[in-house]
Parts: structure tokens; sequence; C-alpha cells
């Protein structure tokens, strides 16, 4: 399954982010420029804004994991993403990359949430602001969160629709997402799935390469 287009975005605060737009076969040392949040939900498809061309954010501009934390403090499903405390891009592609291991994915998550009532509050929480988000085009599929992470997918009629379902979900009224990562897909014609994984959690907001 080709991924057509791969975005993962850091929320180092609430109401501050920096972007980093992979493509697929890329390395995954490319420079972060800041943002504001609704920059953060800019269709999957544009180009990346180069660092030259942008206000150089306060530190390091690069993508860095978050100091690392003892995975007691995650889900089953949430270790599967994670690498010392931080999401990976590397095991974030291969879940969202694969059918099988995506649909694994979900099941993990969604016994985590039937064994945790923290897990339970979470997902309700966060998929209250999900689905107000979404449009006419524009369906959940799965969706489920752990303490940390919550991982779902969207389906859409239209090309436009996952990207929309981003602006309107980055830019909206939504309890705090940090770290937050976004994978497009065509299944057919007039057909699209849009993968996501994202942090609630600001002691996990890192992206490791690794």
């Amino acid at each position: 399954m080709d991924i057509r287009h791969l975005m993962v975005v850091v929320f180092a605060v609430a109401g501050c982010s920096s972007k980093e737009e992979v493509p697929p076969v890329a390395a995954m040392d490319a420079a972060m420029v800041s943002a504001d949040r609704s920059e953060a939900a800019t269709p999957a498809r544009a180009a990346a804004p180069s660092a030259s061309g942008a206000a150089a954010p306060p530190g390091p501009a690069v993508v860095a994991p978050a100091a690392t934390q003892s995975g007691a403090a995650f889900l089953s499903g949430e270790r599967s993403l994670l690498s010392e405390g931080a999401m990976s891009v590397e095991r974030f592609r291969a879940v969202v990359g694969s059918n099988k291991a995506f649909a694994q994915a979900v099941s993990q998550f969604e016994q985590d949430v039937a064994r945790n009532p923290e897990a339970q509050d979470l997902t309700a929480l966060y998929r209250s602001a999900v689905t107000a988000a979404l449009d006419g085009n524009t369906d959940l599929v799965s969706f489920a969160c752990g303490y940390s992470l919550c991982l779902g997918e969207i389906r859409s009629r239209t090309d436009e629709g996952f990207s929309a379902w981003t602006r309107s979900f980055g830019g909206g009224n939504t309890p705090p997402v940090y770290a937050f990562a976004t994978a497009e897909y065509t299944l057919g014609r007039n057909l699209h799935s849009g993968r996501f994984v994202f942090s609630t959690d600001p002691a996990a907001n890192g992206i490791t390469t690794q």
C-alpha cells in the first residue's frame, strides 16, 4: 500500500507548532519551520516550506525526541508507535502503510481502551473533537486512544476530504493535541483514506526518526 503523502506535525506547546512534511522515500532529517496552529492544517499535498524561507524556531530546527519515559506509562498499542517515549516516524509508517499492521494496531488500541477507564474517557473526549470536524464527504472508520496517543482512520469520497478534515480539526476548539502524524492513500475512484496518530500528552510531544 503506497503512501500518497506523509505529514508530521509537532505542537511543542498548546497553540504553537512546527511542521515537517516527509515524502515517502525521503531522508528523515528535514528542517523544521515555526508555524501557528492553523498552519498545521495545511493540505497534505502542499509543498513543505524551506527553513531558509521562514524565521527560525526557538531552539534546534530539527525533529527531536521527547524525554524518555518508562514503557509502563504507555499501553500496549501505544508502545507499537513509540521509541524512547516519542512518536517514531518509522514505526508510524510501518503501521499505517500495511492494512494488516494497521488493523492489528487498531485492535490493540481498542482492547486497551476496553480494559482502562482513563483510556475510555480520553477516547470519548477526543472522538467528539474528531467527529465534529467531519463533513458530509468524510466518515470516521476507526478511532481509539491510549494514555498518550490516539490512532484513527478517516475515509473520504473526495480527493480533498481528509485535508479538509485536518484543517477543521487543527483549527477548531479541540482538546490539546501535540505531536500529530498523518498519511493519505488513494483506495480507488472517489475513495480516499487518511490514517493518523496524535499525542494528547505534553510529556510525549516529541517525534523521533530513529
